[in-house]
């Protein structure tokens, strides 16, 4: 119904598809001319004011700065997201493709140095984009606010104390450039074409936060494979600061920002499912030990 009634679209068929955090989130829509595009219904704990600022963000990426990523089909009334009680609803164009398969990312460095680059170009972008919009509060991260609401009670004693050493030390050396990022970027959240393009995709983890949280995101997704992670992640580090060098202050941090994305995004996991046997549960385990005892391995990657 808030198809028909918000969008022109002359649907031919409507399917649902795999990913997203409910099973009923995502859709294919086939129009009667067999368009393809992507129907997202979401469930959403932040403000619809923030969820336009991203959905805007995304259609300047992709309009202005023509960055590999989905654009956001207007509603009737020129709306780029329509409200449904507790729900969301978006459409954005369809993306041929493939998430990268481990050959892909083996074969060479050229997939992960593209991703770095992107990355990178996203700061750039959104350096002017967050200069002239007003985000609350309560929609950024690493704030006294955001702080307060961390809720880390019954947590593992090793994730609290990697948790709060870096609460400590983040706020210690707070001087940091900030902006909207991706808050999720890293390469299952990307899509490969059968031209070889990349594009990005699921923008809505963005938030207002420091630049570095998002590199550091990156980063542990790549380093969490045991097999290959600390080449993938220079791989992409080489990629990043050939678009933009990081500060020595950046540099200096990385690995506490990278252990904090880490141990954060463990705990929120946990705290959905507490099995601790879960093989990407160990190997994040695995990888936070392994920071604790090389605490420069992140910052050689930079070299």
């Amino acid at each position: 119904m808030l198809l028909s009634n918000e969008y022109d679209f002359s649907v031919d068929q409507l399917n649902l598809l795999e990913g997203g955090f409910r099973p009923d989130e995502t859709y294919l829509l086939i129009t009667t001319d067999q368009g393809k595009y992507v129907v997202k219904y979401i469930e959403y704990s932040h403000s619809l004011e923030h969820l336009q600022s991203i959905l805007k963000f995304e259609n300047l990426l992709h309009d202005s700065y023509e960055y590999p990523c989905p654009q956001i089909i207007l509603s009737n009334k020129q709306q780029l997201v329509i409200r449904d009680d507790n729900r969301f609803l978006f459409i954005q164009t369809f993306v041929q493709g493939i998430e990268p398969t481990r050959e892909i990312l083996d074969k060479d460095d050229i997939y992960l140095h593209k991703m770095g680059h992107l990355l990178a170009q996203w700061r750039m972008a959104s350096r002017e984009y967050s200069s002239s919009i007003q985000i609350e509060e309560e929609d950024q991260e690493l704030t006294d606010q955001w702080w307060k609401k961390q809720t880390i009670h019954n947590v593992d004693p090793f994730l609290l104390s990697n948790f709060l050493e870096c609460k400590y030390l983040i706020n210690l050396k707070a001087n940091f450039e900030r902006g909207l990022i991706h808050n999720d970027f890293h390469t299952n959240n990307s899509i490969v074409t059968n031209d070889g393009n990349i594009f990005i995709i699921d923008f809505v983890d963005a938030c207002q936060s420091v630049f570095v949280a998002d590199l550091a995101t990156s980063l542990f997704h790549l380093l969490v494979d045991q097999q290959n992670g600390e080449h993938r992640a220079q791989a992409f580090l080489q990629g990043y600061q050939q678009t933009i060098p990081l500060r020595e202050e950046e540099i200096n941090v990385l690995d506490m920002f990278v252990r904090f994305k880490l141990a954060l995004s463990i705990i929120e996991d946990l705290r959905d499912s507490n099995d601790t046997d879960h093989p990407f549960i160990q190997s994040c385990l695995h990888l936070l030990h392994k920071l604790n005892n090389h605490s420069t391995l992140v910052n050689n990657l930079c070299l």
